[in-house]
């Protein structure tokens, strides 16, 4: 698989105004709302894999917690080690090299990250391994049916075939392009489960973009973000309709 670094590196300057964009920034906001919920706010230690900038490290050190953050582009390393203090540290380097006490954290974060390792399976484990009992694992990836369901309205039916029977996807942002994993509820539930973790919620977020299409989904963000994001959060709620979001959210709680 290709490495997402260099792509992140390209993307550094400006990956806050990523989520500038309705449907990314909904997505976003109902990631938060699920994760701030399951993790609570008595400070404790929080693990941010794949930091990126420091965009979720920063609210939990505002909300009183210790964060280490883990960013293996050093385009963005470089932005989220402004946020470096007392409360916040960034590790450069890959989730699957980095060492860790085992047993201490609070709570671990990989919004959208684990996706591009060499087997989210096995990371899903390294990181219920940095949990104490009763820590919670938060998980965020691309959604492969989400996509199969995208393609396929646009017409892209060889393309759909491709990523439904590889479960590989590739993001393309200018010139720079990624591979990454695409996954399902069921996959992403059993990894939670081999990793000994109990499934406390699995969510998917943006079913709209499924069910009306996403220009659509962005054009009703537009007209009316909080009345479209309330039907997102309702949409999220029901599990039968996961993995037709265009991400699938799950978090676990290590029960020993």
């Amino acid at each position: 698989m290709r490495s997402s670094a260099s792509l992140y590196d390209a993307l550094a300057p400006t990956y806050e105004d990523h989520f500038m964009a309705p449907h990314r920034k909904a997505y976003d906001d109902l990631a938060w709302e699920a994760c701030r919920e399951a993790i609570g706010t008595t400070p404790g230690l929080v693990i941010d894999v794949g930091c990126g900038v420091g965009r979720w490290s920063r609210r939990f050190v505002d909300q009183g917690h210790r964060v280490v953050g883990i960013e293996p582009a050093l385009g963005m390393s470089d932005r989220a080690a402004l946020l470096q203090g007392e409360n916040f540290t960034v590790l450069r380097d890959r989730v699957e090299h980095v060492e860790l006490e085992t047993g201490a954290a609070d709570a671990v974060v990989a919004m959208g990250s684990l996706q591009y390792t060499a087997d989210p399976a096995a990371a899903i484990a390294r990181c219920a391994t940095w949990l104490k009992p009763g820590g919670v694992l938060c998980v965020l990836v691309d959604s492969l049916f989400g996509l199969v369901v995208e393609l396929m309205r646009a017409d892209r039916t060889s393309e759909a075939l491709q990523r439904l029977y590889t479960r590989l996807g590739v993001w393309r942002i200018d010139d720079q392009e990624a591979d990454l994993h695409l996954l399902d509820a069921g996959t992403l539930g059993d990894a939670f489960k081999q990793a000994g973790l109990e499934v406390l919620s699995t969510a998917g977020l943006l079913v709209g973009a499924s069910l009306i299409g996403r220009d659509d989904l962005v054009a009703a963000l537009t007209a009316d973000y909080d009345r479209q994001l309330s039907q997102e959060r309702a949409l999220a709620n029901c599990r039968e309709l996961a993995d037709l979001g265009k991400q699938l959210l799950v978090i676990g709680r290590r029960t020993a």
